[in-house]
């Protein structure tokens, strides 16, 4: 939906090319930060992860939530929050800005990803499998919150536009992307384990 600010349609092409842009340059970063966290792992472990990964076959999906039972809650809830803010998200991206029903969608946005990153640090420990690379969207998660809260309560709207959908972007569609990567929970809610 477009609406007007000091007179002008928003969002304007210079919008959309500057999402574009930053769009572009987030993927280069997080892939450069897997090609680097992949080029300063042990021979044997990026051997062992580049055999593995020569090895994973497609499968037919086979959709069943019985892997994700048997996870922790802290998996559960963050899988929940990230299900709902990819709701709640496109549903703000199609109904009109500036209203009450945006801020309370845009309110029950902003609890599903604070609850996506909280519970993404949470299952360090629960998982006991460390920090890794994908943790990065952790970070991002919060910077762009901080950043959209902050500049709308500024009046900048487009400083929060943009904070908001970029974190939609990178922090939901393509960290989820990596959600489903062979062997991971949600691999096996999708091929059925």
């Amino acid at each position: 939906m477009k609406y007007a600010i000091d007179g002008a349609t928003w969002p304007d092409r210079a919008f959309w090319r500057s999402f574009r842009l930053r769009l572009w340059i987030g993927l280069a970063v997080t892939f450069g930060v897997l090609g680097l966290w992949l080029a300063m792992m042990p021979e044997a472990t990026r051997d062992a992860i580049l055999a593995y990964w020569s090895r994973v076959e497609l499968k037919t999906p086979a959709p069943t939530l019985r892997p994700l039972w048997s996870t922790p809650l802290s998996v559960q809830l963050h899988v929940a929050a990230a299900v709902a803010g990819i709701v709640t998200g496109a549903l703000i991206f199609l109904l009109p800005k500036g209203t009450g029903g945006h801020r309370l969608l845009g309110w029950s946005w902003v609890g599903a990803m604070t609850v996506v990153a909280v519970t993404s640090v949470v299952m360090i420990f629960d998982l006991s499998t460390g920090i890794n690379a994908l943790h990065i969207f952790t970070a991002m998660t919060v910077l762009s919150l901080w950043g959209g809260l902050a500049g709308i309560r500024r009046g900048n709207v487009k400083q929060h536009a943009a904070s908001m959908a970029g974190l939609y972007v990178g922090g939901l569609l393509i960290a989820g992307l990596f959600a489903f990567m062979p062997g991971r929970t949600m691999w096996q809610v999708l091929f059925g384990g």
